[in-house]
Parts: structure tokens; sequence; C-alpha cells
């Protein structure tokens, strides 16, 4: 079995929906483990979803404030979506959730903390500082489709599915 904070790719089941978003639009993955960010950014092809990576908070807020959503440039991606974990160097998760709330232009974008730790007071802190949802790893490839599907627009049905917080 592996470590609890592996994230676990199900390659069993059968495909799932591809998302159908412009290819500008990235999901950022913030793991300081390179495995795990692997594994994502893996799953994240399957279902057709560009992305950008981080290794520590820091990072994170640093392409947040470089991307479209902040910047108006046309030419940064705008990030959807972020999965962030919570225990990094440099700045954790917490720190860094919190950091980027702090721009009224970040206010709804979702970002799940996805971590090994499943102390309840962790989760509460995630959420006080920001956090649109709290998942524990192991993370498997239908979790992240669905949570894909939850928080991400669906242009291609011409709904935007994403919830607001």
């Amino acid at each position: 079995s592996p470590p609890s904070s592996t994230i676990i790719m199900n390659n069993k089941k059968q495909p799932l929906a591809p998302f159908d978003l412009p290819p500008d639009t990235v999901v950022l993955v913030v793991d300081d483990n390179a495995m795990n960010r692997s594994i994502l950014k893996r799953m994240l092809t399957q279902f057709k979803l560009a992305h950008v990576e981080a290794a520590n908070g820091q990072e994170a807020v640093d392409i947040m404030l470089s991307s479209r959503n902040y910047t108006s440039n046309a030419a940064a991606p705008e990030v959807a979506l972020v999965l962030m974990d919570l225990s990094m160097p440099v700045m954790d998760g917490y720190q860094a959730t919190s950091t980027i709330r702090r721009y009224p232009v970040f206010a709804n974008l979702p970002i799940v903390a996805l971590t090994a730790a499943t102390i309840e007071e962790g989760k509460q802190h995630a959420l006080e500082v920001g956090v649109t949802e709290y998942r524990t790893k192991p993370i498997k490839r239908d979790m992240l489709h669905s949570l894909c599907q939850q928080y991400l627009p669906n242009p291609s049905s011409g709904n935007d599915t994403r919830e607001i917080v």
C-alpha cells in the first residue's frame, strides 16, 4: 500500500470525459512532492486540461499574480482551479491560500486543498483561510475528475458549472 501522501492514479476504470476549455485556461497544481505533481499533471492531461505547476506556496502566489486573472495580460494563462497541497516548505498552502484570497479578483477562484493530514483542526484552519474544499490524499482519478467537473466552467455545454462560494 502506498504512503498516505501519495496520489493514486486509477487506470483500471473506463476513460473519463475530457473537458473542453480554452487552451490558455489552466489548473494550477501546487505540491512540493514532484511525484505528486507529475501524477496530477498526467491525470489532468488525460482530461485534456492544461496545467501549470508550483513546488511551494510562494511560487503559487507568484503564478497567480502574473496570471490573466490578475494582470488582464492576454498572453498570460487564466487559472480556473488551484489544487493546493497544505504542507510545503518556503510557504505552506494555508499561507498561500490566505495571500491569494487577499486579492478580490480571486474571491471566487476554487482552491481545493489536497493533503495527507486528516486532523479536523487542519481542515477547519484550511477552510478559515479560504480553501474551497478539503480533500485527503490519496487522490484517485475519478475524484479528481469529479472535482474538475464541479469547479471548472464547461463551455461545450454552455453552462458554467462552478459553484459560487
